[in-house]
C-alpha cells in the first residue's frame, strides 16, 4: 500500500502533467518565458512555494499562475517530491523573520538541510530583514526577494533571472550557448555563460556579485546609485542604514583584486553610489 508521499505524489502528478523536456538537457526543465496573449502551454515550469502560513504569500502563488508556473504550495519541503515532480524553483517564505537567527532557525523547520538540493532557492524577507542581511555573512550567498514587491513585474524579473542563470550554469559544457564576449580592461565576461576571467582565471563570483557588475558594465560609467542598485538587484527601495549594497561591492572587488581607494574596475561616488573606474 503506497504511503503518504507516494500518494502525495501520485495525486500533483496528475494534477500537474508534465509535457516535453529542455532540448539538450539532461535536467528537463523548460525555462518559462513570458505568456504570450494570456496563453500558456501545458505545465511549462513547476515551483514549491513553502510556508507555514500560506495565506501571507497567496498573491505571489497566484501571479506565478497567471504567468504560466505550475505552483505547488507546502508547509513544509519534501525531498521525493523534487525528483518526482521535476521542480525548477523553490520559494521559501521567510518574511515572519527580523533577524538572521530567526532566518536560519525558520529555513530548517521549512527545508531541513539534509534535503536542500541543487535547484535555485529564493528566499522572501521582509524589509526589516534586508536591510539587516549585512549582518551575516552566508545570508550575503542567498538569493532574497523584498516581500511584498515593489509590483509584479520587477519581482517576475527576479524570478526569471534566477531561472535562467541557474539553468545555464546546470547546463553541461557542450550544451552552452555561444554567444559574444564583453572585454573591460582585462576581465573577459561571457554573457551567455555568465563568467568572469582575467586572461585564463575564472573569477568565481556570487549570484548576486555577478549581477552587481553586469549593472556597472551596462551604465557605461554613468554613476548608480545605492536606491537604484537596491531597486535592480533585490526590487526595493528601502535602505533604512542598510549596508548590503557596500557589502557586496566590498566583496566583487575583493575578488576582482580591486583597491577602492585606487579604483581600476569599480570607483565610489562618495555619498551617491558607484560606477566604473575610469
Amino acid at each position: 500500500m503506497p504511503n503518504q508521499t507516494e500518494q502525495i505524489i501520485e495525486r500533483l502528478n496528475s494534477v500537474y502533467p508534465m509535457k516535453g523536456r529542455h532540448v539538450g538537457s539532461s535536467y528537463g526543465r523548460p525555462v518559462p518565458e513570458e505568456p504570450a496573449e494570456d496563453k500558456c502551454p501545458v505545465s511549462v515550469f513547476r515551483a514549491a512555494m513553502i510556508s507555514r502560513n500560506p495565506g501571507r504569500v497567496h498573491e505571489l502563488v497566484l501571479t506565478l499562475s497567471e504567468n504560466c508556473f505550475d505552483v505547488m504550495v507546502m508547509r513544509q519541503w519534501e525531498s521525493r517530491l523534487h525528483t518526482a515532480l521535476d521542480t525548477g524553483l523553490v520559494l521559501a517564505d521567510m518574511t515572519a523573520c527580523t533577524d538572521v537567527e530567526q532566518f536560519d532557525t525558520e529555513r530548517n523547520l521549512l527545508m531541513p538541510s539534509s534535503d536542500r538540493m541543487s535547484v535555485p532557492v529564493m528566499y522572501l524577507v521582509n524589509e526589516e530583514l534586508m536591510s539587516r542581511v549585512s549582518e551575516s555573512e552566508k545570508l550575503l550567498q542567498e538569493e532574497l526577494m523584498v516581500w511584498p514587491p515593489r509590483s509584479k513585474e520587477t519581482m517576475m524579473y527576479q524570478i526569471h533571472r534566477v531561472i535562467r542563470l541557474h539553468s545555464l550554469k546546470a547546463l553541461p559544457s557542450e550544451d552552452m550557448p555561444k554567444g559574444a564576449k564583453y572585454v573591460y580592461k582585462d576581465l573577459c565576461i561571457d554573457r551567455d555563460k555568465m563568467t568572469v576571467q582575467r586572461g585564463s582565471i575564472p573569477i568565481h563570483l556570487t549570484k548576486t556579485e555577478y549581477s552587481l557588475l553586469i549593472l556597472l558594465l551596462d551604465s557605461e560609467g554613468a554613476v548608480r546609485t545605492r536606491e537604484e542598485l537596491m531597486s535592480e538587484i533585490w526590487d526595493t527601495d528601502f535602505l533604512g542604514g542598510s549596508n548590503v549594497v557596500d557589502v557586496h561591492i566590498k566583496s566583487l572587488r575583493k575578488k576582482l583584486k580591486d583597491n577602492a581607494s585606487s579604483p581600476r574596475y569599480i570607483a565610489t561616488v562618495r555619498g551617491v553610489g558607484y560606477r566604473l573606474a575610469d
